[in-house]
C-alpha cells in the first residue's frame, strides 16, 4: 500500500479538476495492488526477472487489461540496453515513426537493475540509484534531466524503466476512468515526474516545439547512471531512436501539452503595431506608434495562466524594442480595470521630433498608459542616436508586445534578442529606421540640453574638485559638475555634527557617449573646528548604464550643446 499512497500523493499535484479527479481514484487502492503482475522483460525470452514487488504487494492480477499488456510485450524480442517507444501510456505495440503530437513514451529495457549496473561501474551505491534522461533531437543535445533518486524497490527489483515524454493534459483523468493502466508500483517514476516544475516532458515538449519544425526528425533518448553529485551520467546503459514527424496539426497538439507560454496565437488573435510611417528618418518629424489587439491583455493573461488563476482586475504586458537584433528596451506595464479588461487600443511615442521636455514627467513622450514616469524607449534611442552607436544608414527597428505569463523569466536578467525570440509575441512589427547626417544635425539643433549652469563664492572650489575627481576608473571622463548652492547638515543624537550633503548635476562621457546625471549626492566629512574635508561623491555615476535604464534622471545629451 506504500506505492498507492505515494501514487496518490504525486497526482495530488495535479491542478486540472484536481477534486473531481481524486474522488474516483480512490478506489485505485486495491487495484493498483492487484495489478503487479510480473512482466518477462530484461533477463531473456524465457526466463523471469526479479520484478517482484514489495513484501506487502500481491501478485495476482484481477485487471483486465494487465494480461493482453503482458502478451504483447512478450511478442517483442526487447534487446538488452534498447529502449522502445510507443504512444499508449502502457504499450500494445511499439513505433518506429511517431507523429510529434502523439502522446510519447519510452520503455528502456535495461536487462539488468540499476543497482546492478551502479555496482558495475564502481558507483557508491547499495540501495538506491541516481538516473539521468538525456534527450537528442537530429542529433543535437537537447537537455538532461536528472540526478532522478530510485529507491530500493525499483532500482534493486525492475530492469526496465518507462519514461513519460509528450502527455495530454487528460492523462490524469484517463487513469482515473480506467485504473486498470496502472500496471505495477514501478509506475511510481511516471507519476512522480509528470508534475514536477522541472520535469522531462516539460523539458521534452519545451525543446520539441522550438527545434521539431516543419518535415522529419529523428528523436534519442538516453537513460544513464551516476552518483547522487553528478550532474550529468557517467554511464549510458540504454538508448533507443525513433523518428517523428511534424505538421500544422502535430505542432498544435504538442503546443496544448506543452507549457502553457508556449502556447503559439492563432490569427484571429494576433494583435498589430501600426506606425505613421514604414520608413522613418531620425530628425523628420515624430516616431509614434499604434497597438491594436482582437483582445484585452486580460485575454491574454488568461490564455498563458501559469497559477491557478489569473482573474484580476489588473495585469501586466511586456515589451520588447531592437534595432538590427539589437536590444534597445525592455519594460513591463501595469494596467488596471478598464485598460486591462476592455481597451484593446494603445498609442505611444517611439522618438519625438526633439528631445524637448528633457526631466519633465509629463512631456508628450513620458505621460503614457504602457509606462510610468519615463519612456523606456525614447531615452535609449536618443542615447543610441547622439552617441553615435547607430551609424549612418538604414536599420530595421522592430517592436513587440507579450503577455507578462508567456514570460518566464525576469528579462533584466535576459535583455537578448535571442531570449525574447522564444516566446510567442501578442504583436510585432518591423519598419525601416533611417540615420542620415542632416537628420541627426537637426536633432541635436533642436535639443534642449544646454550647458550646466554654475555658482560662484565658494562653490567654484567644489565644482571644480569634483570635476577633477574620476572615481569610476578610465570608462568615464567627468566633462563638468554644478552643485546647488545649499549643504544639509548632518548630526548625531548628541548634536554633533557628522558630514554634509548637497547634490550636483554631472556631465560624463562613458562607452556610450555623452550623458547627464541630475541631483547626485555630495558628501563633506567633518573635520572638526568648524572645518570640512573635501568633497566626493556620495553616489555612484552610473557610467555603465546601457540606454535601457536612462530616465528623467539620467539623460543622454549630444556633446556640442553641454561643453
Amino acid at each position: 500500500m506504500k506505492t498507492v499512497s505515494l501514487m496518490m500523493a504525486a497526482l495530488m499535484i495535479i491542478s486540472l479538476s484536481a477534486n473531481a479527479q481524486l474522488g474516483n481514484l480512490k478506489d485505485a487502492k486495491n487495484k493498483v495492488s492487484s495489478s503487479t503482475e510480473k512482466l518477462n522483460i530484461g533477463k531473456g525470452k524465457d526466463k523471469n526477472s526479479d520484478n517482484s514487488g514489495s513484501a506487502n504487494e500481491s501478485e495476482t492480477s484481477s485487471a483486465s487489461g494487465v494480461s493482453s499488456i503482458v502478451n504483447s510485450v512478450k511478442e517483442v524480442n526487447m534487446e538488452n540496453g534498447k529502449a522502445y517507444f510507443y504512444t499508449t501510456f502502457k504499450p500494445n505495440g511499439f513505433k518506429e515513426t511517431v507523429s510529434v503530437g502523439d502522446e510519447l513514451f519510452v520503455r528502456m529495457n535495461l536487462g539488468k537493475t540499476m543497482i546492478e549496473y551502479a555496482e558495475d561501474n564502481g558507483f557508491e551505491s547499495s540501495f538506491s540509484a541516481y538516473g539521468f534522461v538525456t534527450v537528442y533531437i537530429d542529433g543535437a543535445k537537447a537537455f538532461t534531466a536528472g540526478p532522478y533518486s530510485f529507491a530500493s524497490n525499483i532500482s534493486k527489483q525492475w530492469t526496465y524503466i518507462d519514461i513519460p515524454l509528450n502527455v495530454n493534459p487528460d492523462f490524469a483523468e484517463r487513469l482515473a476512468a480506467d485504473q486498470s493502466q496502472l500496471e505495477t508500483n514501478q509506475d511510481i517514476w511516471v507519476f512522480q515526474h509528470l508534475y514536477q516544475e522541472k520535469n522531462v516532458p516539460v523539458m521534452y515538449t519545451t525543446a520539441a516545439i522550438g527545434k521539431m519544425t516543419s518535415g522529419n526528425h529523428e528523436l534519442k533518448v538516453e537513460f544513464g547512471l551516476g552518483e547522487s553529485s553528478s550532474t550529468e551520467p557517467k554511464a549510458t546503459i540504454c538508448s533507443g531512436t525513433v523518428k517523428v514527424g511534424v505538421d500544422a496539426a502535430g505542432s498544435e497538439a504538442l503546443a496544448a501539452n506543452g507549457p502553457k507560454h508556449l502556447r503559439p496565437l492563432k490569427e484571429n488573435e494576433r494583435g498589430n503595431f501600426i506606425f505613421n510611417t514604414n520608413s522613418y528618418t531620425a530628425g523628420n518629424g515624430e516616431l509614434n506608434v499604434k497597438l491594436q489587439l482582437p483582445q484585452a491583455p486580460k485575454y491574454y493573461n488568461m490564455k498563458w495562466c501559469k497559477a491557478s488563476s489569473c482573474d484580476y482586475d489588473h495585469g501586466s504586458m511586456m515589451f520588447y524594442v531592437s534595432i538590427d537584433g539589437k536590444a534597445v528596451a525592455a519594460w513591463g506595464a501595469d494596467l488596471w480595470e478598464s485598460d486591462y479588461e476592455s481597451k484593446k487600443e494603445f498609442n505611444m511615442i517611439m522618438l519625438p521630433a526633439n528631445d524637448a521636455g528633457y526631466g519633465d514627467m509629463d512631456a508628450a513622450y513620458n505621460s503614457n498608459t504602457l509606462y510610468k514616469g519615463s519612456s523606456p524607449v525614447v531615452y535609449a534611442l536618443l542615447d543610441m542616436l547622439y552617441g553615435g552607436q547607430l551609424s549612418s544608414g538604414n536599420h530595421k527597428l522592430t517592436i513587440k508586445a507579450y503577455s507578462v505569463e508567456c514570460i518566464p523569466y525576469d528579462v533584466t536578467y535576459e535583455f537578448q534578442n535571442s531570449y525574447f525570440a522564444q516566446w510567442p509575441a501578442i504583436a510585432e512589427t518591423t519598419i525601416d529606421f533611417n540615420v542620415t547626417t542632416d537628420g541627426l544635425n537637426k536633432m541635436i539643433n533642436s535639443s534642449s540640453a544646454k550647458k550646466l549652469s554654475h555658482a560662484t563664492g565658494d562653490w567654484v572650489a567644489v565644482d571644480n574638485k569634483l570635476k577633477a575627481s574620476n572615481t569610476g576608473g578610465p570608462e568615464l571622463e567627468i566633462i563638468d559638475v554644478a552643485t546647488q548652492t545649499e549643504w544639509k547638515v548632518t548630526t548625531n543624537s548628541l548634536g554633533v555634527i557628522l558630514y554634509r550633503e548637497c547634490k550636483a548635476d554631472v556631465i560624463y562621457k562613458c562607452q556610450y557617449g555623452y550623458r547627464l546625471q541630475k541631483r547626485i549626492a555630495v558628501k563633506e566629512d567633518y573635520m572638526g573646528g568648524g572645518t570640512y574635508g573635501s568633497p566626493y561623491f556620495n553616489e555612484r555615476i552610473e557610467f555603465s548604464y546601457g540606454p535601457s535604464l536612462l530616465g528623467t534622471m539620467h539623460l543622454p545629451v549630444p556633446f556640442s550643446k553641454v561643453n
